[in-house]
């Protein structure tokens, strides 16, 4: 299966009787379609002149992690192009959580804005009981910026030299074999958890706060997935044994290394960084940012730092940003349930 899963289409179109709630949903979304399109005029003049002063992009990683180089590249093309400061703040913790939740409590005017990554509203949302903010009632879409992947990498006296001996090993070895994680509910984990759903094999899970890679290195724990980024680097050493990439053919960066997808068919699994802002911000302020965050990673430098983190460029527009939330939300709504992983 692919990272991106169509979303379930309800089974019936029968009408549904109108009770009290429903008729009260629908004053409440004739409200909001009210308030967005009478505009204050001072609201209208101020997404006019955005920006006027100091920007600020929140990424909800600790510095030097892979968003946090890449939100600081594009402060420095946005302060040249919007001739505005713009600065790069570090709110990390909790799986993006700090920082998104900041975001979406700041002021709706295009100064303080998120630059995270793709599991804040993919599966966060399914993993958390409690979250102080709602990712889809309270932040937009800006646009996404650059997709990667993971490499499996083992150490080097790992009973198997790809994913597919890893399989056979561990469906004659059940819970035999372990597998280090960045802590329970991040990808590191939930890619091994729909590995062992679709291969139907049964690992150990050993959640790391920080080390996982290096008792990877010392043999300590059998294998992890890392974040191409960082990951690359190690699996071309011969520090690791580099097992599978999550896409579903060979990347030129480790052209030895199998595709994920020739041992469990069909699974592809990416990630993303992207852009938001909070819900209220005018859509004109929304627009000149998408058209700036875009255009920025169209140049041939930017292309060419993505390049570097062996990753590729994007830039959509917000809806087509949202649809794929929405399309893989589902999907690792559904594996998290399946597995019954739910965080505190």
């Amino acid at each position: 299966m692919h990272i991106v899963i169509p979303q379930v289409t309800p089974s019936s179109t029968k009408a549904a009787p109108l009770t009290a709630s429903a008729v009260l949903a629908a004053l409440a979304i004739l409200t909001a379609g009210t308030a967005a399109v009478a505009q204050p005029a001072d609201t209208k003049s101020a997404a006019a002149s955005y920006p006027t002063h100091t920007i600020r992009i929140i990424t909800p990683v600790p510095p030097g992690a892979a968003p946090d180089v890449m939100a600081r590249l594009y402060a420095d093309q946005l302060s040249k192009s919007l001739r505005q400061p713009v600065t790069v703040e570090n709110r990390a913790g909790a799986s993006g959580n700090i920082g998104a939740e900041f975001v979406a409590k700041a002021p709706a005017d295009g100064y303080t804005i998120l630059y995270g990554y793709n599991q804040i509203p993919t599966m966060n949302p399914h993993l958390f009981a409690k979250l102080g903010y709602d990712m889809q009632r309270d932040l937009a879409p800006v646009t996404q910026t650059l997709s990667t992947a993971y490499v499996l990498l083992g150490n080097k006296d790992l009973p198997a030299k790809n994913l597919a001996e890893v399989i056979a090993y561990a469906r004659k070895n059940p819970e035999k074999l372990a597998y280090a994680s960045y802590g329970p509910g991040t990808a590191s984990h939930l890619i091994f958890e729909i590995i062992q759903d679709s291969a139907k094999i049964k690992l150990l899970h050993v959640p790391y706060r920080q080390g996982a890679l290096t008792d990877v290195l010392g043999g300590q724990v059998a294998m992890l997935f890392e974040p191409f980024p960082s990951g690359v680097p190690y699996a071309k050493s011969d520090k690791v044994r580099a097992l599978a990439v999550t896409t579903d053919k060979r990347v030129p960066e480790l052209p030895d290394v199998p595709a994920m997808n020739e041992a469990v068919l069909g699974l592809n699994l990416v990630g993303w960084q992207g852009v938001w802002v909070p819900r209220a911000t005018p859509p004109e302020i929304v627009a000149k940012l998408n058209a700036e965050f875009v255009r920025i990673t169209r140049t041939p430098d930017m292309r060419a730092r993505i390049a570097e983190l062996a990753s590729l460029p994007m830039g959509n527009t917000p809806d087509e940003m949202r649809a794929a939330i929405q399309k893989e939300s589902a999907q690792w709504g559904s594996i998290i349930k399946a597995r019954h992983i739910v965080l505190d």
